[in-house]
């Protein structure tokens, strides 16, 4: 096996870092399974035919590694029996891992790189693994793997593009490709400043504040299902949510003509469909914003998507005032991306610190996740790396041959069962996706009729419009 050659930036401080804001959600979301459970881990697959400069290659890795904080951090405690593996510490390495290369059959790539997948990380050594398989003199699959603390969907493009440039400049300097625009965040200083007392002393009553609010909003009376039937491994049955390209066309402008998101449209149909089959007359909605609202934040690798809990009330005098009084409840929840999760959820389900875990949706009644459109990022397409001529890179879709993910406990189970998930994805101009729900709790009639009034409702919507 074949390590890396290191490099020596400068030295980080010694005293463990606390978990940033958006980290806390994922390290609660992990605590919530058991060790045996599938990682939340992230991987880039990427075979290489062609002419492979390894060295290029690891150099490109290295620089990479250095200048990317992120990719250096490493968990003091694991998730177990430690108290203080509630908030765990987090230190940065001074120098970037290796890249270890394997040699293997052609015939043998997927099942090598399965297995490469399969290996969980090691938190408290790194948060992220490189690893070479070679399977001929010019065939080459590079498996990047990650944690979710560390890195989210938005960074793999940035990733991609990272790696593209570096290799290209050792290999092919003054090819004509844009350099990055500005110099990474320092993700630590981002940590430490988060950390200020000042700054803490504010999060604690901001947190305080809005857990008030969502208990108001019912974040501590889940939806109604059968909880004792509820199991720790949880199985899911899904409902299709799809328009066509023509109908989505037709939303997004909808959604223009009312000053709002589709994002939004989608959150406000989903809602009235839950709260008119659940009868609510407000609810906690669970969306992801992001942090990278600088030009330097959106130079850095990291988890700057965090969970946020958004209340809505699901009366309503017209379908725009509905849509628009959603929209303002989502710009001013992500006023709250920079709380900890944890912290919230404390408050608002009456629980001390550190007991327990909560799941990414414990306080959410509902939960929205959109692909292909970001919210309030511009769309980016997926762009094909610049490589030197002969040298091609295809993403494979290979996973992990892991066990399905058991609930830690009683209370994480519950929190992921009550809870219906939107998982919709924009692709080819049209919206496809499925909204599921735990077998178990919900049933498959009530969430076919959520299903039934969300698609009507965007009927309307539209029906409006023309």
């Amino acid at each position: 096996m074949i390590h890396q050659a290191r490099t020596h930036p400068p030295s980080a401080g010694l005293a463990p870092l606390p978990l940033f804001s958006r980290q806390d959600w994922c390290w609660e979301w992990t605590r919530s399974y058991t060790g045996d459970s599938t990682p939340i881990e992230s991987s880039e697959t990427l075979l290489f035919q062609g002419p492979l400069d390894t060295g290029a290659l690891r150099d490109t890795l290295a620089e990479i590694g250095t200048r990317q904080e992120a990719l250096r951090l490493h968990l003091v405690a694991g998730a177990g029996p430690d108290p203080s593996a509630a908030w765990p510490g987090q230190a940065l390495r001074p120098e970037p891992g290796p890249l270890d290369t394997v040699r293997v059959a052609p015939q043998e790539r997927v099942a090598e790189v399965t297995r490469v997948l399969s290996r969980p990380l090691d938190l408290t050594d790194r948060m992220t693994r490189t690893t070479l398989v070679r399977t001929a003199e010019e065939e080459h699959v590079l498996v990047a793997q990650f944690h979710h603390l560390i890195f989210d969907r938005t960074s793999h493009l940035l990733f991609r593009e990272l790696l593209a440039h570096g290799y290209h400049e050792r290999v092919a300097p003054g090819h004509g490709i844009a350099k990055r625009r500005t110099e990474p965040a320092s993700y630590t200083a981002l940590i430490s400043g988060e950390h200020a007392p000042e700054v803490r002393s504010a999060v604690r009553g901001r947190a305080a504040t809005l857990a008030a609010e969502l208990r108001a909003y019912g974040a501590a009376d889940p939806l109604a299902g059968d909880a004792g039937a509820v199991v720790a491994e949880a199985e899911f049955g899904s409902v299709p949510l799809t328009l066509t390209a023509e109908r989505t066309r037709l939303l997004l402008r909808r959604s223009r003509a009312e000053r709002v998101t589709l994002h939004t449209v989608l959150l406000a149909a989903l809602g009235h469909a839950v709260a008119t089959e659940y009868e609510r007359d407000r609810l906690v909605c669970s969306v992801y914003t992001h942090g990278r609202t600088s030009a330097s934040a959106r130079e850095t690798l990291g988890l700057f998507s965090t969970v946020v809990p958004v209340p809505v009330d699901t009366e309503f005098r017209s379908l725009s005032a509905f849509v628009k009084g959603v929209h303002g409840s989502v710009r001013r929840a992500s006023d709250s991306a920079d709380l900890p999760f944890s912290e919230i959820a404390s408050h608002v389900l009456d629980r001390p610190p550190g007991d327990g875990a909560y799941y990414r949706s414990a306080l959410a009644h509902l939960e929205l996740r959109l692909s292909g459109v970001t919210g309030w990022l511009p769309e980016e397409p997926d762009r094909p790396l610049p490589l030197p001529p002969g040298l091609t890179v295809t993403p494979q879709g290979l996973h992990p041959d892991h066990p399905f993910p058991v609930f830690a406990g009683p209370e994480q189970a519950l929190a992921c069962a009550s809870t219906l998930f939107a998982d919709l994805d924009m692709a080819d101009g049209a919206l496809t996706g499925s909204l599921w729900y735990e077998n178990h709790y919900h049933g498959a009639g009530r969430a076919a009729r959520v299903g039934e009034i969300c698609m009507h409702f965007i009927e309307r919507l539209l029906e409006e419009d023309a």
